[in-house]
Parts: structure tokens; C-alpha cells; sequence
């Protein structure tokens, strides 16, 4: 990875981003085809099986492709069984169609006409590791959307700020991004690191920084944030801003509010700041204390296994809303239970560059949103992208920090772990996603009289049982870091139906008491 890293550090920038973007918005059918070709010469590999027993063969694939358009021959194609749930894909659930049982594991959607250089892990350091392995070739076409969006905000060379995980978070990897783009970042503020769990990884990003630094990226060393402590941001921020600097942060949703929030808890001003989101949704409650602090806030859509999905543009400056990178793939979706009250519309990705690292066709994404036309006058609707998504949220994962886990794992935990070393049954312990002050929490709830072991004593057990989990490690870190997750004795929160769920991501749907009162003050 750090010879990668130096290849691509030295590799030139695209001269003109907006026309690598156009000719790719002009080649979706033929790029889209060309990826998907190889799937139908292997007879065994999933999609092939899953295209013949919906009666599709490629020459019917493309025929349907150039006369109806991708997207409605995907919304068909899912309809017949061409689509891949969250679990199937990732290897949790045994794919079954029309009767048939088809083997795969993630490993299955591998490009093979792909030589990944940089590897990736979404959240996870225990548990069973599933990594992305991204070719330079697709890093160059990504930088191509994030410099259109910086174009569209106006933000060039300047005063940045980064709160991000280190490695084997996306940290490192935006710090390169910036060095590209933006001239680097100047502080780089890095969370859960201080613990010994995962000082080796401390070791191989510092490792990794002095490598790019010593070929001339512009990559700050992080700096560690003491346990629950944002201020330090907060005030790096005032400090620039009375100085007359204009500067962005970028970081988790939930990082970004608490810096805000700590901004306002200690009279800070760091007002016309420019914020940059990411990695969980940015509900109205924190979008509230951000401004409330000052800062501009656009969220971005994306996930390590699917990449880069959504960027905003200056009109979307509301609510939680991102152009489709149509450039890069196709969104549809379809109605499901979610994980609350309502069903949902869970999102479904298909991959269209043929040097993206996984053939995905119709793949469960996670979370749920509505996509529907863009009517903004931007740079991306003048490119032909002209589909958004908004209200986008997890609904098969919890994403609290930024970090995720799958909620059927959680489950487990739940419902098996916890019952057989504390006592109760399934349903006596309850996990809640709130929306808290400034950050998205985590309550355990554990109901009244099911054990006389303290709450504190089965959150901990609780926590050693996730850290094994894929996505646990990280994960833990996070929600001690931030204090972001706690444990009550109270009943479970029931649907309206009085239905129970081990796992419930309430999202604003359940909020901190001072949340709206605490922005209104300031």
C-alpha cells in the first residue's frame, strides 16, 4: 500500500474533470455491459445463475439496456430476482431463487479485471475482516467528482481541518486526497486512538505518513483527541477564523456536531466555517447545532464496499440531500420492512465503471432513501446528473459514530450472549440508536427485573461482545471515545403495533431533551 500510495501521489491530476465525468455519464450503457460481460461466460459464478433463471441472457441484457435505459431494465431485472440483499451480499445469507440454492461469498463480486492496489476496511478490525481492494485507475476517476463538488462550493486551495479515524479508517486516505486537491489539511485530529487495542495501527499510520511526507504530500501527523474532548478542534477553528482564514472541517456527522457543540459550550466562534460530512445521516437535529455554531454543513454518500454514491451541490443546503454520481452508478429502489415503525425504500447500487473493484449488479446498499429528479441549476445537473437522494438513513446497520455494524449481528448479542451470562430471554435486552444532544447514541436497554447484575457490569460484557464483531473494534472505540453509548434499566421502545425489535434505529425519531433548546440559545 505505501508504494501505491507514492504512485499516486505522483500521478498527475485529470486535466479536465467535467469532461472525464461527461464522457462517462455519454458510456453509462456501454460501460455498465462491458463490466457485467464476464459474468455471463462462468456459468457458476451468482449473477450468471441469477440472469438465467430470470430468462435473461446478455444479448436480452443488452437489447433491454439500449432500448428501456439502465435503470428501468435493473428496476425489471430486481423484479425477476436479479438482486442481492445487504446479507447476501455480504456472504450472512445463502442466496435462494425460484427454489435454487446458489453458493457465494463476498468474494464472489470481485472484478477480476481489477488489480486492487489499496485495501480498505470500512469499520472492522476483529471478527471476519472484508476489505476493498481499489485500483489507482478508480481513485483518479473519484478525485474527478470530489473536484466538481469543491468547484461547486468554491473551496480551492485553503485552511482545512480533518477529524477522521486513523487507519483502518478513511483518515489516511483523505489526508492523500487533500494533499491532491486542497493543498492538505492542517490539523488532522484523530479519534479513538489512545488505546492499546489498536496501537499497532497507530504505529503503521504514522509509518504510513512519514512515507508520503517524505515524497511531498502535505499529510499532518494526527493529532489525539483526549476521551470525550472536542474542543480542541473547536478552538483551532476560532483561532483561524479571528485570524480572517476562511476554513473547512470534514469528518463523521456526529464529529462535526460534537466540535460544533463544543464551540458553543465554551463561546467560540467559529462562524462561516465550511462543513463537510460524512459516514452516518445527518439528521435535522444535528444539522441544527451545526448552524447553530456557524458552520455551512453538505453531507456526502458513500461506503467503503460500494464507494463514492452521492456529493451535493450549493443548493443543498437542507435536510440530507446528494446528486446520484450517475457517472459511477445506478440507484433504484425497493419497498421493505425497515427496522422501525414503516416500511422503507432500501437502496439498491449497481457498479458501472468496468474498473470498479466489484461487479454489483442491484446490491443492497443498507440504507433506505427517495430518489427522485434534481431540479437544481449546479454543475452536476449541467453534467446530466439529474437524479438526487434524500432522507437517506441505515436500516440494516447501525452507523452511530460514523462506524458500522450489521443489526442482525447485534442481535445475536442481544438475544443470545447477554441472556446466557446475565439470565433473561430474548427480549429482555434492547438496543436504541438515539439521536442524542449533539451525536448520534447508543442506549442499551435492559428490562426492569431480569437480573440483579448492575447495568454498567452487562454494558461492559455487552461491549467485549461487540468488539469481536465485524465493525465491533472501531466501533467501541467511537462510543467510548465520545461517550456515546450508555446503558439504562427501563422497557424495550415497542412499535406502534406493539411489535419488538432486539435493534431500533430511531434516528430523530426519539431525541435529546435539549437538542432544539441548546441551538436556539446560541
Amino acid at each position: 500500500m505505501a508504494l501505491a500510495l507514492r504512485r499516486h501521489l505522483r500521478s498527475p491530476l485529470d486535466p479536465d474533470p467535467g469532461a472525464t465525468i461527461a464522457r462517462a455519464m455519454r458510456n453509462r450503457n456501454p460501460n455498465f455491459l462491458t463490466l457485467v460481460r464476464p459474468v455471463f461466460a462462468d456459468s457458476a459464478h451468482p449473477y450468471a445463475q441469477l440472469f438465467k433463471i430470470a430468462g435473461c441472457a446478455y444479448a436480452d441484457l443488452e437489447s433491454e439496456v439500449n432500448r428501456n435505459g439502465l435503470e428501468t431494465t435493473l428496476r425489471a431485472l430486481s423484479n425477476e430476482g436479479v438482486y442481492l440483499t445487504h446479507d447476501e451480499f455480504r456472504g450472512r445469507k445463502e442466496i435462494v431463487r425460484a427454489g435454487r440454492h446458489i453458493p457465494a461469498s463476498i468474494a464472489s463480486w470481485d472484478n477480476p479485471a481489477v488489480r486492487g492496489e489499496f485495501e480498505t476496511v470500512s469499520s472492522g478490525t476483529s471478527g471476519r475482516p472484508v476489505s476493498t481492494m481499489s485500483s489507482q485507475a478508480l481513485l483518479a476517476h473519484a478525485e474527478c467528482g470530489t473536484r466538481l463538488f469543491l468547484h461547486e462550493l468554491g473551496v480551492g486551495q485553503g485552511s482545512s481541518v480533518s477529524v477522521a479515524p486513523i487507519l483502518p479508517g478513511f483518515g489516511l486516505f483523505s489526508g492523500l486526497l487533500a494533499s491532491r486537491l486542497i493543498g492538505g489539511f492542517d490539523r488532522w485530529y484523530a479519534l479513538s486512538a489512545a488505546s492499546a487495542a489498536n496501537l499497532h495501527y497507530r504505529i503503521v499510520t504514522r509509518a504510513l505518513v512519514a512515507n508520503l511526507r517524505l515524497f511531498g504530500a502535505k499529510i499532518p501527523y494526527p493529532t489525539y483527541l483526549d476521551h470525550n474532548d472536542f474542543r480542541p478542534v473547536a478552538e483551532y477553528l476560532a483561532m483561524r477564523r479571528a485570524a480572517g482564514v476562511n476554513i473547512g472541517v470534514s469528518g463523521f456527522v456526529s464529529s462535526i456536531s460534537r466540535v460544533a457543540a463544543a464551540a458553543l459550550d465554551h463561546n467560540l466562534d467559529i462562524s462561516g466555517c465550511l462543513g463537510v460530512v460524512a459516514g452516518e445521516a445527518l439528521t435535522d437535529a444535528k444539522r441544527t447545532v451545526i448552524e447553530a455554531a456557524g458552520i455551512r454543513v453538505y453531507p456526502t454518500y458513500g461506503a467503503t464496499d460500494f464507494g463514492s454514491i452521492g456529493m451535493p451541490c450549493r443548493e443543498m443546503d437542507t435536510g440530507n440531500c446528494v446528486h446520484v454520481l450517475q457517472q459511477n452508478c445506478a440507484l433504484i429502489s425497493k419497498r421493505r420492512e425497515g427496522i422501525g415503525d414503516r416500511p422503507v425504500e432500501s437502496l439498491y447500487l449497481t457498479g458501472i465503471l468496468p474498473f470498479a473493484s466489484r461487479i454489483l449488479v442491484n446490491a443492497e446498499i443498507g440504507d433506505t432513501g427517495v430518489i427522485e429528479p434534481a431540479t437544481c441549476d449546479c454543475s452536476f445537473s449541467r453534467l446530466g446528473l439529474n437524479l438526487q437522494v434524500r432522507d437517506i438513513a441505515a436500516i440494516s446497520k447501525v452507523t452511530a459514530q460514523g462506524m458500522t455494524i450489521a443489526a442482525d449481528e447485534l442481535v445475536q448479542v442481544l438475544e443470545e450472549a447477554l441472556p446466557a451470562r446475565f439470565g433473561g430471554r430474548p427480549g429482555d435486552y434492547q438496543l436504541l440508536e438515539v439521536e442524542a444532544e449533539a451525536q448520534t447514541e447508543m442506549v442499551l436497554r435492559i428490562r426492569p427485573g431480569v437480573t440483579e447484575h448492575p447495568a454498567q457490569e452487562i454494558l461492559n460484557h455487552f461491549l467485549g461482545e461487540t468488539r469481536r464483531l465485524y465493525g465491533g473494534s472501531m466501533s467501541v472505540l467511537s462510543w467510548l471515545h465520545s461517550d456515546g453509548i450508555r446503558a439504562e434499566v427501563a422497557p424495550p421502545v415497542l412499535a406502534g403495533t406493539g411489535k419488538f425489535r432486539a435493534v431500533r434505529l430511531l434516528g430523530p425519531g426519539i431525541t435529546g431533551k435539549n437538542a432544539a433548546s441548546r441551538a436556539a440559545n446560541f
